[in-house]
């Protein structure tokens, strides 16, 4: 098994365990340790005021809400509008257009966060969310990590972003018509829980088709547009646990 594969079970089963902030943010910055990072942050937008997680140095974080920077952060109108990720640097500030954009990354340098990738997460009904790794000095390994593991580096952001939401904000009054079947639950249970879908469907003893089958079902039936926001409506509803 890959480092980064580890590092997304250990990130798993540290979020099951956690229940507070500053939790989720002990998990995220060993988990941006284990990937050769310095930094880790999550940002989450919805009407209410931003939330930050993050190992960012304090004074950063308050420099940047009171600067301002969350409304010229290209990294945040990369969230809003992508499904993807982004990988930026120190040097990419040089593209941007306003001088207010050029300055939060001469700002972030003298923090020494000069590089870094972030995940684009769009969370339905106007919600989005950006997850980070960011490093001083970037690398060779850096680079290559992220590339061959774009789409685990992904899922770490989004299961972040899942855990975040269901278990930080106030849970989804529980209804008596339950949505989903014992089969959708349990394939969604899995999904919480990292496993993929070869992997779940070894577990119940059936197929990958029918598990996706079953978590198609599933997002539909909670209105949701990717499995994280499933897996996430889920667990604020109590619908898993």
């Amino acid at each position: 098994m890959k480092s980064v594969e580890i590092a997304y079970q250990e990130l798993v089963d540290g979020l099951h365990s956690s229940t507070a902030e500053a939790e989720f943010g002990r998990v995220g910055q060993r988990i941006a340790e284990r990937l050769g990072f310095r930094y880790f942050a999550y940002l989450g937008f919805s009407e209410a005021d931003p939330v930050l997680i993050s190992s960012y140095p304090k004074r950063w974080s308050e420099h940047y809400f009171t600067e301002g920077y969350q409304d010229v952060d290209p990294v945040v109108a990369f969230a809003r509008s992508r499904r993807s990720t982004m990988r930026w640097t120190r040097e990419s500030a040089s593209r941007f257009p306003l001088r207010a954009q050029k300055r939060l990354f001469d700002d972030a340098d003298e923090f020494g966060i000069r590089h870094g990738v972030t995940v684009a997460i769009a969370a339905g009904f106007g919600r989005f969310a950006a997850f980070t790794f960011a490093v001083d000095e970037v690398s060779s390994a850096h680079g290559r990590m992220v590339t061959e593991a774009n789409d685990i580096v992904q899922l770490i952001g989004l299961t972040f972003h899942a855990h975040a939401i269901a278990k930080l904000e106030p849970p989804l009054p529980i209804v008596e018509a339950e949505p989903l079947t014992q089969r959708e639950r349990e394939c969604l249970a899995w999904a919480a829980r990292g496993k993929s879908m070869e992997a779940t469907a070894t577990i119940m003893g059936i197929t990958p088709r029918v598990v996706k089958f079953h978590l198609d079902n599933a997002r539909a039936n909670l209105g949701a547009e990717t499995l994280p926001q499933a897996v996430a409506i889920a667990l604020r509803g109590r619908t898993i646990l």
